[in-house]
């Protein structure tokens, strides 16, 4: 006996709508999965980053400490240069005053400056002369100054003329 006018057909084991959500299941999973190991990648890598960066850092830390220690002896190297320009500057400014008390009728032989000294050598028709026009600019400018003449053979005196100064402000070298 028939009950159905069609004849039956084996009935799938699985529907239609029943593969459509598998599949849309199994695509979900999949496209998570992939963006799963996207995450784990992206995370390596900004750990990666993260280190590379750290120890760039470092250096660039330990090189601005270098730098700052490299101006920190630059500072100091200019102000010692600057001090030592100002002090050529002061030491010029002497010799041009000293040469401009230097009278004609006196001829200078030699002048040795040291930090605290002068000493000039030179010919002076009379003591007089060099007492009166270059000794007593000397003896206000220095602290000791002492003088030693000698007769020449043309009858002029040549002269040693030893200055010394206890304060020797101004010079550093």
């Amino acid at each position: 006996m028939k009950f159905s006018f069609i004849t039956p057909e084996p009935r799938p084991l699985l529907s239609i709508f029943s593969k459509l959500w598998l599949s849309l299941i199994g695509f979900v999973f999949a496209v998570l999965l992939v963006a799963n190991f996207f995450i784990v990648y992206k995370n390596y890598s900004t750990k990666k980053n993260i280190e590379f960066l750290a120890n760039e850092q470092k250096e660039l830390s330990q090189k601005i400490v270098t730098t700052d220690e490299i101006s920190a002896k630059l500072a100091v190297q200019i102000d010692s240069a600057n001090d030592i320009f100002t002090s050529n500057s002061i030491l010029k400014q002497s010799l041009h005053n000293l040469f401009d008390l230097v009278p004609d009728s006196i001829t200078l032989e030699e002048v040795f400056m040291d930090k605290n000294s002068l000493i000039i050598r030179g010919i002076t028709p009379t003591k007089d002369v060099f007492n009166q026009l270059l000794a007593s600019p000397l003896r206000s400018i220095f602290t000791t100054s002492n003088t030693s003449f000698y007769q020449s053979k043309n009858g002029w005196y040549g002269f040693i003329s030893t200055n010394k100064i206890d304060n020797s402000e101004g010079y550093n070298e």
